[in-house]
């Protein structure tokens, strides 16, 4: 239900709930700021921020909705194991040099439904 409490505190511009949410996770805002830095070409935006923001929190929203429980452990091993591996491989290719962002959303979905299915 954090998506609710979210929009409602957006809403009514409650600036303390934002900033108690920020400084209670400060691991989850810098892999936040991490992705959008990666994602927009190794610039900082505050819209890249904010759409993958509101995209996990939707994200995690609906997966809680439907029952699906996420147990991260593994997981994280072999996706960052994997990931790193694939950056090397699209980084090398002149192919799939300025196509980075789209190669590192389309293994996300492929990981995350490789999950859910119970691959890992």
């Amino acid at each position: 239900m954090l998506s609710i409490d979210f929009f409602v505190k957006l809403f009514t511009l409650d600036l303390q709930w934002f900033v108690e949410l920020a400084i209670n996770n400060l691991l989850w805002v810098f892999l936040f700021v991490a992705v959008a830095f990666v994602y927009n070409n190794n610039k900082f935006s505050l819209k890249m921020f904010l759409i993958i923001l509101i995209s996990i929190i939707s994200y995690i929203e609906f997966f809680d909705s439907v029952g699906i429980i996420f147990l991260v452990g593994g997981f994280l091993f072999v996706y960052y194991a994997v990931e790193v591996l694939l950056l090397t491989f699209t980084e090398t290719m002149p192919q799939l040099k300025g196509k980075i962002s789209f190669v590192l959303t389309i293994y996300f979905f492929i990981m995350l439904t490789l999950f859910n299915i119970g691959v890992f």
